[in-house]
């Protein structure tokens, strides 16, 4: 068993049902889709855009891949940044708010990013969670890369001290 990671938000949809076949062709049994996906499932706060997604995942399916749904939480859209800057996390060392525009660009301690972390994972689920070609889902495939796991955010300083009086 071997799998292919598949970001079929950037590429061209007449391209999908050959990188399908090619993956088959190659050999290849599992698609990894979704995980940086948030700001094309979800262009605005509560409007979702699920046609090429379905469509994407039909095609996938089609070909006899099996489905790793991942969550789109490593890159939270522009729109929710926004609405709640404080999702961004604080540099621990020079006290400057990292921005957005990269991969996880949010800070795990932040409230209220755990709070729309859920809310898009649970729209997620419900639509996707009992398709036959999906088989596993994943929430993150890089904890602590790229420096992007400490802030020296408010939430943060506050989550420490609750872990600190906990012990």
């Amino acid at each position: 068993m071997i799998g292919v990671c598949y970001y079929p938000e950037h590429w061209s949809e007449d391209l999908w049902h050959s990188d399908a076949a090619a993956m088959k062709a190659l050999g290849l049994t599992y698609v990894r889709i979704g995980e940086f996906a948030w700001s094309r499932i979800e262009p605005a706060r509560e409007q979702f855009s699920f046609d090429w997604l379905d469509r994407a995942v039909g095609i996938l399916a089609g070909a006899g891949l099996k489905i790793i749904f991942g969550t789109p939480t490593a890159t939270p859209p522009k729109w929710l940044i926004d609405e709640h800057p404080d999702i961004l996390p604080v540099d621990p060392f020079t006290g400057q708010v990292r921005g957005f525009g990269s991969r996880r660009h949010y800070d795990f301690s932040s409230k209220t990013y755990q709070t729309e972390a859920l809310r898009i994972t649970d729209v997620i689920t419900k639509r996707y969670g009992s398709h036959k070609a999906i088989v596993g889902w994943q929430t993150d495939n890089e904890l602590c890369c790229h420096d992007t796991a400490l802030s020296g955010s408010l939430g943060a300083r506050e989550g420490f001290r609750h872990w600190c009086r906990a012990r």
